[in-house]
């Protein structure tokens, strides 16, 4: 199809696609599919949210399609864009299918069997996909050299100077080597500065037409609020939502804070939810859908709600908590105003967004010493699955998953996996120590530009323009800055800030039992060499209690954690726990409690356990021991090596065991082993009910 002649049937197939008669073209859409469809170009687009990237690649798709060529192949982290524009491509007849972790078997199955047969005209992958060799062999074999269009959705994240750096996009330049070199390529992206642009080019071929857009959010005032404490953030989010149009997203960066959020909101009359990673992904789409059609005010979320969300009228984005960088914040706040002439984006500023951001810079790439403990345990296997490793490495399962992916795409690489299986291959390697440096200084470097941005005193959309290198020659007119009579009110009702500081001391976390006694029975087994543990027992199980507070939450947590590093807690905490223990629905009321105790802090809980146990009127019995000195479990890593680690480390005098439900007292829960093994081992002497609390929890999240 001749250039000349395209212009027509690609309008035709965006007006079938919006089902708006009278759409047309954003600046640089058609010239982005005439490029690609006509000229077989590869093109890099750089746009902003919202300027409808998908409709380029979709329009190609189907204009390709009708001159007889293969299907497009989509690689994109977007499950949001997956489930809310693959109707909009369906209006146009394509059947494009799917294949991500989200899938059940059967729909995966049926997935891959449509592009075998031929019939799908667009396959989305999510990019950690491309590690299955299953799937490259058997399923995308049979398509790959007959492709009509290689699309690379949220291509920053394939440059590690970009801030969305995934290791699984770095799979996509060896697919590149599997398909005609003539093929036209589209890479989009609404977050890349020059750096990362010539890195995508780089990668993706230097030949590539490069299309960039400005980056202005015409409809959106941007705002900051001081750095404030959680409690007088909450109190100003309960009073300024309810004066704000329409509905919002406020983004936190802890799983915990999104609860936290949601449920103050929740308690102060706001229809609001927490959406994160941890949220099973058919209550995430129901999530998206009651806030796509308003039956939600706000929707607290981790950038788990991220890239492919489109609404185009959310009338706000909050931060709760700041982004590591500009870029991502420019990327999250642009959510606000696409299809609306008024929103606002808000920046606030928490006194634990230094330390959160600090642990995702140390934590973005692994240690040397994680990197030597995995090598050394794939050399002593001739083999082994990822389950396998916590057993001979002190490594947690998250970071054994960071290592393996990391090692995965490097080149050459260290290890080779077959189906479920590691090995270990002849190649000699070395930790890119430099490179790691390098990108840790940029990080660094970026989190300090978002702290700027917050203190600025320009222009805020001509910054975070700036800091995308899309040089803005005017300001926005409509930012704090920029327009200061339109800002939001930041006075704060006393008494709100009060209550919101209750609210944060009866935040309790929840202490659910274990099941099991390792991930198998041979696990089980190999960490309780002791004990003798069953793989599972209900009988030995506890029940589920309570933690008082996070450590240094703002609230009761910094009291205990004061206590702990002053080998004393105060009996400020009594009252709470107290309160915290009511809260319990018990199925047996405990008539006597006893505690964990420790060699290397005899005192601390003991003594706070007898003054609590005196408080609520019953018996405090010393009925556990510690029979010697073993490493703490806070530097046991893995499930494996922590229920090791406990093995034989505990004793019960039976006489001290009474009848009646029991509280189990420790300062800290992490991982719940402790509590797992000395509830088990209570119950094997006749106790009754176990129930677990603690005055803190020490989890992430």
């Amino acid at each position: 199809m001749e250039a000349n002649t395209l212009y027509e049937p690609a309008l035709c197939l965006l007006k079938t696609m919006t089902g708006n008669a009278s759409a047309g073209f954003h600046q640089h859409q058609y010239e982005a599919i005439e490029a690609l469809v006509a000229q077989q170009k590869k093109m890099l687009v750089v746009q902003r949210t919202g300027w409808g990237k998908s409709a380029v690649y979709f329009i190609a798709t189907s204009l390709l399609r009708g001159m007889g060529r293969g299907p497009s192949i989509i690689i994109s982290p977007l499950i949001a864009l997956m489930r809310n524009q693959i109707s909009s491509a369906e209006n146009l007849g394509l059947s494009v299918v799917t294949i991500n972790s989200s899938l059940s078997q059967a729909e995966r199955q049926r997935n891959e069997q449509l592009v075998i047969a031929q019939q799908a005209d667009a396959i989305i992958i999510s990019p950690e996909q491309l590690a299955n060799q299953n799937l490259i062999e058997n399923v995308l074999s049979y398509v790959l050299s007959n492709i009509c269009l290689f699309v690379v959705d949220e291509a920053h994240c394939i440059s590690d100077w970009g801030h969305d750096f995934r290791p699984d996009y770095r799979r996509i330049t060896r697919i590149l080597q599997s398909i005609p070199g003539n093929l036209p390529i589209l890479a989009t992206t609404a977050t890349a500065n020059d750096r990362v642009i010539s890195d995508i080019q780089a990668q993706l071929g230097d030949e590539m037409v490069t299309l960039r857009g400005s980056l202005m959010r015409e409809s959106l005032s941007l705002q900051t609020v001081p750095q404030w404490p959680k409690a007088k953030r909450l109190a100003w989010l309960s009073e300024i939502i309810p004066q704000l149009n329409g509905t919002g997203i406020i983004y936190a960066k802890t799983l915990r804070d999104c609860d936290t959020v949601a449920a103050w909101l929740s308690d102060n009359g706001i229809n609001a939810a927490s959406y994160h990673g941890d949220i099973a992904g058919p209550e995430r789409e129901r999530l998206e859908q009651a806030l796509i059609t308003n039956q939600l005010k706000v929707l607290v979320a981790t950038s788990a709600l991220g890239m492919g969300f489109d609404k185009p009228d959310i009338g706000f984005v909050i931060h709760y908590q700041a982004p590591g960088n500009v870029i991502e914040y420019y990327q999250q706040v642009g959510r606000a105003g696409r299809g609306i002439d008024a929103a606002v984006g808000v920046l606030m500023l928490g006194e634990e967004d230094a330390n959160i951001q600090s642990f995702f810079i140390r934590s973005a790439f692994p240690a040397e010493e994680q990197v030597e403990q995995l090598l050394g345990v794939l050399a002593d296997h001739d083999g082994i699955k990822k389950a396998g490793i916590e057993r001979y490495c002190n490594l947690s399962s998250g970071d054994i998953e960071k290592v393996l992916k990391f090692l995965a795409v490097e080149d050459p690489s260290p290890i080779y996996k077959e189906g479920s299986t590691y090995s270990r291959t002849p190649i000699r390697y070395a930790l890119p120590h430099d490179r790691i440096e390098r990108l840790s200084s940029i990080k660094e470097g970026e989190w300090q530009q978002l702290l700027d941005y917050h203190q600025s005193t320009s222009c805020l959309m001509r910054y975070l323009a700036n800091a995308l290198d899309d040089r803005l020659s005017e300001d926005c007119g409509k930012c704090q800055n920029c327009f200061p009579e339109g800002n939001l009110n930041q006075s704060v009702p006393r008494e709100q800030v009060l209550a919101a500081n209750d609210f944060l001391r009866h935040q309790y976390v929840p202490i659910n039992p274990r099941k099991r006694f390792g991930a198998s029975g041979e696990a089980a087994r190999a960490a309780f060499g002791i004990y003798q543990f069953p793989y599972q027992s209900a009988r030995l199980e506890a029940e589920p209690g309570l933690a008082l507070s996070r450590w240094r939450d703002g609230a009761w947590g910094d009291l205990v954690a004061d206590g702990k590093h002053a080998n004393g807690f105060s009996d400020e905490l009594i009252s709470p726990m107290i309160k915290m223990i009511r809260a319990i629905p018990f199925k047996t009321v405990p008539t006597w409690l006893c505690y964990v105790p420790s060699l290397r802090h005899p005192t601390l809980v003991s003594d706070f356990a007898h003054k609590l146990a005196q408080a609520l009127g019953i018996h405090c019995a010393d009925t556990v021991t510690m029979t010697e000195m073993r490493p703490p479990q806070k530097t046991r890593e893995n499930s494996f090596r922590r229920s090791e680690n406990l093995d034989g480390l505990f004793a019960i005098d039976k006489s001290q065991v009474y009848t009646g439900g029991v509280l189990l007292l420790d300062d800290t829960v992490d991982s719940g082993w402790t509590f797992t093994v000395v509830s088990a081992l209570l119950k094997q002497q006749g106790a009754e009910k176990v129930y677990p609390v603690a005055l803190t929890s020490t989890a992430r999240g």
